[in-house]
Order: structure tokens, then C-alpha cells, then sequence
């Protein structure tokens, strides 16, 4: 239902009702099942506690998708459900009472509230198939010794992230009895190792499929060894900003304890795909021994802000992690000059590749022409970012004519040609205006063009770009 349209009297008489509290609790009761989602959808919007807390003994339903109403975590909120679920365990041998067994706090579909409702307008019914499924998917814990399930993502990143975490984890531990509570993403972004260590402590780390790792001390890093050995099923690993907080002549013992206690662990993540690092200097020499201790090979691979040696490119193509690519981004890189393995790994993955991401790396024309024959075998992409790199007009020219035939592709990204700038390097208006739609021409004569953008680099003067997709937006500088 969009925005403007009128409230149904549904809505208006679920609004009319819940204006008085202490009559909607007492309604609950009696109210048809299939009403419940509104309400509840309404009173979560409005931050209603007693009734939140009120309608979870009582709701009708196994699967209770809490996480596609929440826009930023609300601590009295979640208090109010965990005392819904406190007053669900006291009622739980009268049959006529509530059925929910799995709270999910993650962020769901927000579609099956409006399913629910009878407000969504599509075909619901692959919608309500998998929300019914869904409760047995969440992780590998089999219920047996639980009653109850709650399924959530945990961030350590703020106070009021962290508040709301760990009043959750507390709740959970004093009643692990009959609570399983499955952390399907965990986000780090916590100084204070010692509030770490307790939140792993204190969930099931089997559960963790993603894992989030972000502004961390090196000297802290060893203390994740044997929680990270136990996150079996992970699939998503991201470092970000791992930092040195040591004098130099005292830093090298502990960079290579935390390189070896990581790579140690490595071997054990069965059902890792997806690895992200950003931003850590320590992984200059070592992408052989990272990459061939993994035991699945990877979907994406994304380095940014780091250093890659020469032997590092050159492993790349021999790696048997990394022949089934779908994702390869490395940005803001200064890549070596000889890209003939990065060409090798191109061809290899041609069949798998969908979207690949070269955004300033300082390449130029003797770089990247190497690239240019596996590039247009790769037929599975959807996505090229080749921004803020310095190519002459001639090397875009045949780059677009290589790629031209690429029917999957729906996002392009291209920077401006080294003929836009002046010797000082700031972007020359007209040249700007007149080059790149003939270069989009190129690309007219293979294929309708989805969404193609060229940009200059940032000007130095107003820190912004040019833009030319369909018309032109200059810098500010320019207008």
C-alpha cells in the first residue's frame, strides 16, 4: 500500500484501539488471529511496551519476524519482548496459549508484515512459504534441547549497540536452559577486549555466519584465536583497520603471533565464501598462505587500502580457492606494474565472474591492456568499476569496444580519460563535454546501455567529480 492511500478501517479501528492500552491488552484474548500482525505492527511503530509485551505470551504463530520492523535497536523495546517470552515460559503448559518458538531479531522481509495484514499487493504466496520454512533454516542447532529459539545480529559498535547486546546475551545466558540463542552476524567495533571475550562467551559460535571485525588493536587480535576456531559455519570474514598500537621495535613479535594465531584458523572455516579486507598493512606478502589454507573456494574477494606485492599478484592465478570467483574487488590499491597474473585469474574465472571492481589503482595503459582479452571473455558480468585510474582516450576506446558485447552488464563505471585534464590536473570543461558521449557511443552501437558513468578524479580544489551519464555534472568548480 503506498504512502498516500487512505487507512483501511482495519487500520483505523487497530489505531482506535491501541489509544487505550489497557483495553487493547485486554482484547488480545479474544481477538481473531490473523489481526495480531497489524496490531502488533502498529504498537511496535508507536514503542507501546505493555502491549509488545502483552501479545508475545499470546501470539498465534510458531515464527515471529520481529527484525523487519526495526529500523535502529530500541533497548525498553527489547526489554518488552523478553518479557513477553518471560511470561511465554510461565503459560507454556496451557495448549490454548501462544505457539512462538522462534523470535527473529535479524532484518527480514518486511513483506510478510503487509502478507499478514492482507495489505500486500504481489503474489504472497512464496512469501508465506518461506517465512513457514524459515524457523528451521536459521542455524545448525536442532532444537531438540530448546524450546524456544532467537535468532539476531549483534553489534558491539556504539553504546546504544552495545547496550542492546549485551541486556540480550545476559537474558539468554540465564536462561540457556531453554533459550537457544543464534547470532547469525556478530559486528565488532569495540576497544574493550574484555567486553568482547564476555559476548562470545556467551553465544553459540557455530551460529555466526558472518563476523565483522573492524578498528581493532594488534595486540588484541590473539585473544580471538580460539573463538574464531569455533565458527565453523562461517561464510562472511571482514578485518577492517586492524591497527598497531606499538613502537616499531616492538610491534613485529605480535604482528606475527596474530598472523599465525589467524591463519591457524583458518583451515577450520569449512563454509567460508566471502572475505573482505580493508585497510591492514600486515597482509603485504602473505595472500599464499591466507588463501590456500581455506578449504572451499571463495565467491568474493575484496581488498582495499592494502598492499600487494608482486609475489602476492602472482599467486593469485594458482590459487585453487579462487577458481570459481564471483565477485573480485580490489580498490584503492597501487598495484604492481606487471598485471599479467591478475589477466591469468581473469581468464580463469570467466565463467563465473559477475562483477569486478578495479577502482583506483593507479593503473595506466601498459597495465591494463593486459587485461583486455580476458576481460571480454568474462560473460557473466553485471558490474565493471574501473573509476580513478589514469587511461589515455585510445585504451578506453578499445576497453568499450572489448566489453561492448557484454549483455549482462547493468553497471558500468569508467573513468574520464587522461585527455579531460590539464597539466595541472584539473578536468578541461569542454574536452569533458565532447569525449565522453562519443565514448558512450561505442557502446550504443553493441548494446542499450543500462547504467554507464563516466567521473574524473576528484577535483582538488572542491572535492568533488565530474559526471557524465546521460548529460553532464561538472565539479563545483566548473559551474
Amino acid at each position: 500500500m503506498g504512502d498516500r492511500d487512505p487507512p483501511t478501517l482495519q487500520q483505523l479501528a487497530i489505531e482506535g484501539l491501541l489509544r487505550e492500552e489497557a483495553l487493547a491488552i485486554s482484547a488480545l484474548e479474544v481477538m481473531p488471529p490473523m489481526l495480531l500482525p497489524a496490531m502488533f505492527e502498529v504498537a511496535f511503530k508507536n514503542r507501546q511496551t505493555n502491549v509488545l509485551r502483552a501479545m508475545v505470551p499470546i501470539w498465534p504463530f510458531p515464527y515471529l519476524p520481529v527484525g523487519a520492523l526495526i529500523k535502529t535497536p530500541h533497548l525498553e523495546t527489547l526489554k518488552a519482548l523478553l518479557g513477553g517470552l518471560d511470561a511465554f515460559f510461565k503459560q507454556m503448559d496451557c495448549p490454548r496459549k501462544g505457539k512462538v518458538r522462534v523470535l527473529d531479531l535479524t532484518t527480514t522481509d518486511s513483506h510478510c508484515w503487509s502478507i499478514w495484514a492482507g495489505t500486500y499487493e504481489g503474489d504472497c504466496s512464496q512469501q508465506v512459504v518461506r517465512h513457514e520454512q524459515q524457523p528451521m533454516e536459521t542455524c545448525h542447532d536442532s532444537g531438540m534441547k530448546n524450546n524456544l529459539k532467537v535468532v539476531t545480529e549483534l553489534k558491539l559498535v556504539d553504546n546504544d549497540t552495545k547496550e542492546y547486546a549485551t541486556h540480550l546475551v545476559w537474558w539468554a545466558e540465564k536462561k540457556k536452559d531453554s533459550i537457544h540463542l543464534c547470532c547469525l552476524k556478530l559486528q565488532i567495533w569495540e576497544p574493550c577486549i574484555s567486553n568482547v571475550i564476555e559476548v562470545l562467551k556467551s553465544v553459540d559460535l557455530q551460529c555466526i555466519r558472518e563476523l565483522h571485525l573492524r578498528s581493532l588493536w594488534i595486540d588484541d587480535m590473539a585473544a580471538f584465536g580460539p573463538y574464531l576456531g569455533q565458527m565453523r559455519n562461517l561464510h562472511t570474514l571482514v578485518l577492517e583497520g586492524i591497527t598497531n598500537n606499538f613502537r616499531m621495535d616492538e610491534s613485529q613479535g605480535l604482528e606475527e603471533e596474530w598472523i599465525s594465531t589467524l591463519l591457524s584458523q583458518f583451515p577450520k572455516f569449512h563454509c567460508l565464501q566471502h572475505l573482505y579486507i580493508d585497510d591492514i598493512y600486515l597482509l603485504v606478502g602473505c595472500m599464499r598462505e591466507w588463501l590456500r589454507s581455506l578449504k572451499k573456494p571463495l565467491e568474493t574477494l575484496s581488498i582495499k587500502y592494502c598492499h600487494l606485492s608482486q609475489a602476492d599478484l602472482d599467486h593469485l592465478p594458482q590459487c585453487l580457492n579462487l577458481s570459481e570467483l564471483r565477485h573480485l574487488h580490489l580498490s584503492s590499491l597501487l598495484l604492481a606494474e606487471c598485471l599479467g597474473p591478475l589477466g591469468l585469474l581473469l581468464e580463469r574465472v570467466k565463467a563465473t565472474l559477475q562483477s569486478l571492481e578495479l577502482e583506483k589503482c593507479w593503473l595506466e595503459d601498459s597495465g591494463f591492456r593486459v587485461l583486455l582479452p580476458a576481460l571480454s571473455q568474462c560473460s557473466q558480468l553485471t558490474k565493471v568499476n574501473f573509476i580513478d585510474n589514469n587511461l589515455s582516450l585510445p585504451l578506453l576506446m578499445q576497453l568499450l569496444h572489448n566489453i561492448a558485447k557484454l549483455s549482462k552488464l547493468t553497471q558500468e563505471l569508467y573513468p574520464a580519460p587522461l585527455e579531460c585534464y590539464d597539466p595541472s590536473g584539473l578536468v578541461l570543461v569542454h574536452q569533458f563535454d565532447q569525449l565522453c558521449p562519443e565514448l558512450m557511443a561505442i557502446i550504443r552501437t553493441e548494446r542499450k546501455p543500462k547504467k554507464v558513468t563516466f567521473a574524473t578524479r576528484q577535483c582538488h580544489k572542491c572535492f568533488s567529480c565530474s559526471i557524465y551519464e546521460l548529460e553532464s555534472r561538472h565539479c563545483l568548480c566548473s559551474q
